[in-house]
């Protein structure tokens, strides 16, 4: 056999498939011999030792909006990270979702959405496309979907839509619920994950934490062990966002008084606060709900005061009690842009959009 081609799987590399078409060795899907294997990421793709795509984001651009290149029109969606909105991803269409909580950016920079309206509807993993040029005149790309890898998902039956899903840290594995099933989450094999909880997040050490069927917060082990998270204020009213942590996992969360805390709780359901948020900056409308960042810190969607004019704003704010800081706003963008500067520069606005992270 010459080197390099294959019959089946089995002549190739573990990290490797044999094409169909090719008959040809080539890496499985997020996985690499070398970073050019790599891509689709909104950071420069490396290709670590053991042979998997990854992208490091830096100074909080691990916090992403999707958002838009012409507001108030479908179809025009665009994904960037909240500190580089002039770095986007295109490739959408009108049934792609947009909805809060239904995207996450894996460990390797790809972007991991619901994509709805595909009877059924099902995750898929978002493959960027190039604007479209003709006669020098570029334009938004016609029907970006149609490339973007659907994530196996074989507990769901053909009339069934993926309900949600969660990422794993670490791994990028999913677990998702199909609608009208239940809490019970799968993997892309079909195995039961976890059942009977709605899941938040998933930590790389494979801990989940969970919601009840009481609102209340656990985390449950890697066997499906409800543990009882000890610790927790009682005046906790509801919890803002939650991210998996190497230790466990952090949550922002509201309190009765007003206040908003960032919490640890480790995998044994012990509960620490962590900080406190402040204030957001003078010159914006309150903020309180919002996102975290890999680092704790909560980015929230905002406006400025009537008297400082309309724009959109985000707003970050750490959990050490200081005022709150924009960190983006639509004034910054360039004029002219996206269509009216035929794409050569490009800004991603807000619009009905939101932000969202990794796992």
């Amino acid at each position: 056999m010459v080197a390099g081609s294959c019959q089946s799987s089995a002549d190739c590399k573990d990290y490797e498939e044999c094409s169909g078409l090719t008959r040809k060795c080539v890496p499985q899907a997020d996985r690499c011999t070398t970073a050019d294997d790599c891509g689709g990421g909104l950071w420069t793709p490396t290709c670590g030792q053991d042979n998997r795509c990854g992208g490091t984001s830096t100074g909080g651009n691990d916090v992403l909006l999707w958002g838009t290149l012409q507001e108030g029109l479908c179809g025009a969606d665009a994904i960037s990270g909240i500190l580089t909105p002039t770095r986007v991803q295109v490739g959408f269409d009108c049934d792609t979702s947009s909805a809060f909580s239904e995207a996450v950016v894996a460990p390797n920079g790809r972007v991991y959405y619901i994509g709805r309206g595909g009877n059924p509807d099902r995750i898929k993993i978002m493959v960027p496309e190039s604007f479209t040029l003709k006669d020098k005149i570029r334009s938004y790309p016609v029907d970006g979907p149609r490339n973007d890898t659907q994530v196996p998902s074989p507990a769901c039956s053909a009339t069934q839509d993926i309900g949600s899903f969660v990422m794993r840290a670490g791994t990028g594995a999913v677990a998702y619920n199909c609608s009208h099933g239940g809490n019970t989450y799968y993997n892309s094999a079909g195995d039961v994950v976890a059942t009977g909880h709605r899941l938040l997040a998933w930590n790389a050490a494979g801990y989940l934490l969970g919601v009840g069927s009481g609102y209340e917060l656990f985390v449950l082990a890697p066997d499906q062990q409800v543990i009882p998270i000890t610790g927790l204020p009682g005046d906790h009213l509801d919890t803002i966002d939650a991210r998996a942590h190497p230790t466990g996992f952090m949550l922002a969360m509201n309190r009765t008084s007003g206040i908003q805390e960032l919490w640890h709780v480790d995998n044994s359901g012990a509960a620490t606060v962590l900080g406190t948020y402040g204030e957001g900056p003078a010159e914006a409308d309150r903020v309180s709900y919002g996102i975290l960042d890999a680092g704790g810190a909560l980015y929230s969607r905002s406006s400025p005061r009537e008297d400082v004019g309309i724009t959109d704003l985000v707003v970050k704010r750490p959990p050490d009690g200081s005022r709150g800081t924009i960190i983006y706003s639509e004034k910054s963008a360039p004029t002219p842009v996206n269509a009216a500067a035929n794409y050569e520069k490009v800004f991603n606005f807000m619009h009905a959009s939101h932000l969202f992270a990794g796992p």
